[in-house]
């Protein structure tokens, strides 16, 4: 099988044995393909003015194999006009009576059988054509819902100047064409929009590759392709592969779409944080962006224990953060290791934390809570806020530790999660000097659907 096909070269052709040329987005250039036509059949004011307005879509699209779907009314009133059409002539035809003109449902259904039935004769759907000009409006209707369902490759419908009766004249019909799989791209467009919105970038991605297999037009590309590069910079971000993030956002040449969308000016905000993260793991940034993370985690998704787990991580990161910039961390690989505490810097305080010294491998390995004494003995914001209501602090990390993502059974609850939170919130407000201003350049922008 010869299959070079998106720069103009060759393409060989399983079902007829020749090799075809293909233009730069795989269309075949100057050779036609195997093409089917689904036409729904009306009345018309004397069934020989529907038949010809048919007919003209036939002559236009010029198919190989046609499905007439016919009532009863029109195989008398209709039919016997095209049948006796030299338009006919050479071509494959078969003629199927719908159950009932007027039941959407039911003819959609039928419609569907259809273009399967087509598809396993080795039509393919692109190739497929439906034609749905005349008819009861249920007709044009469901077979409309059909070739859209089925990624049909065209819909047509008949127009022309129109008489005092509002019917086309003959003679002045024109077919008009519109692809369905631009819908489906479009809706697919707005539901990727919509998945970004709230925080699910994967499923973001996912969607947009769907929908750029289904357009091949530029325009729809472009914004395509510009969406996902946010997307991927801001799933990167949610997953704390910071580096990651600010490397797309850094690179981008999107900013018509963004200024589309409303969310250039939260980006560079966003970007200013990133960087920070970047020089400087112990910044406040860090803190108010985990403080984030567990937000979207437990108000967006309802996962109640990864938001938890979130909020542990921030409880240790703020005991480390105090407790590095208080340089009381060995190096290692010149940061600070903060598996490792220097009871040197301690003076009068080495004794009580000597016991945490691993016999292993020698290093002071704080455990959270010790952590927090060693900044209530520093007189250290954190400490005393996290000792001031021990009981409370205690049993809201004793349900972190009971939750099946910690080392017990039990799921998270809301109510715990929001405790938990509110509990946290609080805290990080109490050691970041300007919280309202950092948190605003952390949220994660919003897309103005177009």
């Amino acid at each position: 099988m010869i299959s070079e096909t998106l720069d103009g070269s060759l393409c060989y052709d399983l079902l007829s044995g020749k090799i075809e040329h293909h233009d730069t987005f795989g269309f075949i250039k100057g050779i036609s393909m195997k093409k089917a036509m689904i036409i729904t059949v009306g009345t018309g004011r004397t069934g020989e003015d529907i038949a010809h307005a048919i007919c003209v879509s036939i002559k236009q699209q010029n198919p190989d194999y046609i499905v007439f779907l016919k009532t009863s009314k029109t195989d008398k009133t209709t039919m016997p006009f095209i049948r006796q059409d030299t338009i006919l002539k050479g071509k494959q035809y078969e003629e199927i009576e719908l159950s009932n003109p007027d039941d959407v449902e039911k003819i959609a259904g039928e419609c569907q059988a259809a273009i399967t039935a087509l598809s396993k004769k080795g039509y393919e759907l692109q190739d497929m054509v439906a034609d749905y000009t005349s008819g009861t409006k249920a007709m044009s209707a469901g077979l409309t819902i059909a070739a859209i369902k089925c990624d049909v490759g065209s819909l047509v419908y008949v127009t022309g100047e129109k008489d005092e009766g509002g019917r086309v004249i003959p003679g002045t019909e024109r077919p008009i064409s519109l692809v369905p799989n631009r819908i489906k791209a479009d809706t697919l467009f707005q539901d990727a929009i919509r998945l970004f919105n709230i925080y699910q970038y994967d499923a973001c991605l996912e969607t947009l590759k769907k929908a750029k297999k289904l357009l091949a037009d530029p325009a729809f590309i472009d914004r395509a392709n510009a969406l996902e590069i946010v997307s991927k910079a801001y799933m990167y971000w949610d997953k704390f592969y910071i580096n990651e993030s600010f490397n797309v956002l850094k690179d981008t040449e999107i900013k018509q779409f963004l200024q589309e969308w409303g969310i250039e000016g939260q980006i560079k905000k966003n970007k200013q944080v990133l960087y920070k993260e970047i020089e400087n793991k112990f910044c406040e940034e860090r803190m108010v962006d985990l403080l984030e993370n567990a937000r979207r985690r437990g108000e967006a998704e309802k996962k109640f224990d990864d938001a938890l787990a979130r909020l542990y991580r921030l409880c240790e990161h703020i005991a480390q953060c105090y407790i590095s910039q208080r340089n009381l961390y060995r190096k290692k690989d010149s940061e600070a290791d903060t598996s490792d505490l220097d009871l040197s810097n301690l003076e009068n305080l080495q004794d009580k934390y000597e016991k945490y010294r691993d016999s292993k491998d020698g290093k002071v390995k704080l455990p959270l809570s010790a952590s927090y004494d060693l900044l209530f003995d520093l007189d250290e914001v954190p400490g005393k806020y996290f000792l001031e209501d021990e009981k409370k602090t205690k049993k809201l990390l004793g349900l972190r530790n009971n939750s099946i993502l910690a080392h017990g059974f039990n799921p998270v609850s809301e109510k715990v999660y929001e405790e938990m939170f509110l509990f946290m919130e609080g805290f990080v407000k109490k050691v970041v000097g300007d919280f309202g201003y950092i948190r605003d350049r952390i949220r994660f922008p919003t897309l103005i659907s177009p």
